[in-house]
């Protein structure tokens, strides 16, 4: 069962938690500066040790060179690749059958091991992370100094080289432009808010990534302290956020969700981005009561699997998408 299967912690504004930890290999050079036979190597090493590990996980290893479009556009959309990742020549990535582990190799760093948990779940995926990193490191001698922690192709990434995200569902903070106060105040924080999609990406759908900015001089359970206390600060705010928006605007917003809910369950053709913005009205509908009967998990589930990626990219993508969303939700 992949994570947005399962309604997680505080899953009616906190879509989605991972955990990523950076990693290089002691004597190779990052590969930005690596030649193919060594990009090679490193893949192989990464494999070689999850086969000897004991996880209980079934891995398949995709080089990236060697998958089509659909695969690679997917995988971005999935966050188990980065556009960075897709565009590389020597480039791999290793997921789990359950999705909830997407190993990248030869990004920006040899290794970046990335762990996925519904909801406010951070320790879970921390837990699994850390788990992947101790088996990994039983095999691979990491790239590691004793003042400056694991090293990392960018400085930034250094120390714990962790980077621990909660996806979040912020419609009403959208609505009320309180967006750059969050801004703001996470940046006071040592955190960071961005779109969806990392760095540069707009917050389709409203929805936004929280992610830690330091990571050197910080221990992980500092990381997920801070994550942790922010996510749950920002879930209560957006709470509140809706009540208001709703007693304040009452017939606006169950018409705007109503409305939404209506086009989502009975549309011929619904484009990415119209079915995003349609289910954060949706979303948004179940969390005030407006919209009975259908659950957060399954609204999620029908975004991520309706992707142009996962729908193969193909010409009559609009329409499987809209059959899609009328026979999960209605």
């Amino acid at each position: 069962m992949s994570w947005y299967n399962t309604l997680g912690p505080q899953g009616d504004i906190a879509v989605s938690s991972r955990v990523r930890l950076a990693r290089n290999i002691k004597g190779i050079p990052f590969p930005s500066r690596m030649t193919d036979e060594a990009a090679q190597a490193v893949i192989q090493k990464v494999w070689d040790a999850l086969q000897l590990s004991s996880i209980s996980h079934s891995f398949k290893l995709y080089k990236i060179a060697e998958q089509d479009k659909a695969f690679v556009q997917s995988a971005i959309e999935k966050h188990f690749i980065s556009p960075n990742l897709a565009s590389s020549g020597h480039g791999a990535v290793i997921i789990s059958d359950s999705e909830d582990v997407a190993i990248m190799i030869n990004e920006e760093d040899h290794i970046r091991i990335q762990t996925f948990s519904g909801g406010l779940n951070v320790r879970e995926a921390y837990s699994l992370a850390d788990k992947l990193d101790t088996l990994l490191g039983e095999s691979i001698d990491f790239d590691y100094h004793d003042k400056f922690g694991f090293l990392t192709s960018c400085p930034t990434n250094a120390g714990t080289g962790m980077r621990a995200s909660v996806m979040l569902h912020l419609p009403a903070a959208t609505m009320t432009k309180s967006v750059n106060r969050i801004l703001s105040w996470a940046g006071k924080l040592n955190l960071t808010v961005r779109g969806a999609f990392g760095e540069g990406t707009q917050a389709q759908g409203n929805m936004y990534q929280l992610s830690n900015q330091v990571t050197m001089g910080v221990s992980e359970d500092d990381i997920l302290n801070l994550i942790e206390s922010a996510a749950k600060e920002l879930c209560l705010s957006e709470r509140k956020a809706q009540s208001a928006i709703y007693e304040n605007k009452h017939d606006d917003i169950a018409d705007r969700c109503m409305r939404a809910y209506g086009i989502l369950t009975n549309a011929y053709r619904l484009t990415s981005n119209e079915a995003m913005k349609l289910a954060s009205d949706v979303h948004l509908g179940i969390n005030l009561g407006i919209i009975k009967n259908i659950e957060i998990c399954n609204l999620t589930e029908a975004l991520f699997l309706t992707m142009p990626g996962s729908l193969g990219l193909r010409p009559t993508r609009d329409v499987e998408r809209a059959e899609y969303f009328r026979n999960k939700i209605h």
